[in-house]
C-alpha cells in the first residue's frame, strides 16, 4: 500500500443486500466492500459466514467491529474498499 498521510478511520457502515458494506471514512470518501472477496470466513473470521452475525457490524474508534472481538484494521479496510494494493504479513514458519 502506498504511504498514507493519515490513518483512515471508518465513521459509518451500512449493510446492503448480499453482505455488501457501504463504508464512509473520516475524509468524506465513501466506498463499497464485499468482504468475502478478500477474506476467508474461517478460523478467527468463521462467525462472519453467518449472515445474522455479519449484520451485527458496528464502528468503534474508526474500526469495523463485530461481537466476539472480531475487528479489521482500518488501513486494510480502506485499501480493500478502494482497490489499493496492500501486502499483508504472511504467517510465521517455525522451524524446529
Amino acid at each position: 500500500m502506498t504511504k498514507l498521510q493519515e490513518i483512515p478511520q471508518v465513521v459509518q457502515v451500512r449493510i446492503l443486500p448480499s453482505s455488501l458494506l457501504e463504508i464512509l471514512f473520516h475524509n468524506g470518501e465513501k466506498g463499497y466492500l464485499q468482504l468475502s472477496q478478500h477474506l476467508a470466513f474461517t478460523g478467527y473470521f468463521a462467525p462472519l459466514a453467518d449472515a445474522e452475525f455479519f449484520n451485527q457490524v458496528y464502528v468503534d474508534h474508526g474500526t469495523l467491529c463485530w461481537p466476539k472481538q472480531i475487528d479489521l484494521d482500518p488501513v486494510v479496510v480502506y485499501a480493500w474498499t478502494f482497490g489499493i494494493p496492500i501486502e499483508l504479513a504472511s504467517p510465521l514458519t517455525i522451524v524446529a
